[in-house]
């Protein structure tokens, strides 16, 4: 539990079937973000990129996101999302974008669509999630379907904005769809808020190869009552 608050939980299982038809792109999103950056040693960062991508290094340190997303009513489609990436740039290009390492969903649809227009690795998994203080405050659990435990997270507000207040953030994304680049540019609108606690991994977790298995975020934030607009990726011209 948060502090004394009385929380609201949902827990969510994932479930496939053979044949899903999911929506085209753009698909409209809204809801609640809680998410972590991270600055990690660049020995410590095992993930495997795709050869065309280069991480953004700083100071001998790369920058690693991971959160919890629940897209509500009024989302083209409304599911649970654990999401984590990092940001590279496309090799001989000075573009920089978030490229999405892992990410799991508990709706078929989404997992399908999301592979098949932005080439980014929706896998299915069960999610707990609970809310305090008008979803400012957060819980969440994600679980694979093999039972493993992916990621926790632990948010309590300590400033920010309120709902009515949103602020755009550029959400650009670098991925591989059809074994070639692909750029997709949004807006995120949120009312951000910094919070403490944050996402926590085990060292069995797949994120653990992003290097942030029991590390202590560098920032741990939240996106209220977000709005946003993915469009279809487009190829990068060569």
């Amino acid at each position: 539990m948060i502090g004394t608050n009385k929380m609201s939980e949902t827990v969510i299982t994932a479930s496939s079937t053979a044949e899903v038809v999911y929506p085209p792109a753009p698909w409209s999103l809204t809801g609640q973000l809680y998410g972590s950056i991270w600055t990690v040693p660049e020995a410590a960062f095992e993930c495997d990129l795709a050869p065309a991508f280069v991480p953004l290094v700083n100071f001998g340190r790369i920058g690693v996101f991971a959160g919890f997303v629940d897209y509500q009513a009024g989302s083209i489609l409304t599911y649970h999302e654990l999401i984590a990436g990092v940001v590279v740039r496309l090799k001989g290009r000075r573009r920089y974008a978030l490229n999405v390492t892992h990410i799991w969903v508990d709706d078929e649809a989404s997992r399908q669509g999301g592979r098949a227009i932005w080439g980014v690795p929706k896998e299915l998994a069960s999610f707990g999630v609970a809310y305090a203080q008008n979803n400012r405050n957060f819980q969440g659990t994600a679980q694979a379907q093999s039972g493993q435990n992916l990621a926790q997270g632990d948010f309590q507000a300590v400033l920010g904005l309120t709902q009515g207040w949103r602020v755009p953030t550029p959400f650009p994304n670098l991925q591989i769809l059809h074994d070639r680049p692909h750029y997709t540019s949004g807006t995120f609108w949120s009312a951000i808020q910094f919070c403490k606690g944050g996402m926590r991994v085990e060292a069995s977790s797949p994120l653990a190869a992003l290097g942030i298995a029991g590390r202590k975020p560098l920032l741990s934030f939240g996106g209220r009552g977000f709005k946003m607009t993915l469009q279809a990726a487009r190829p990068v011209g060569p």
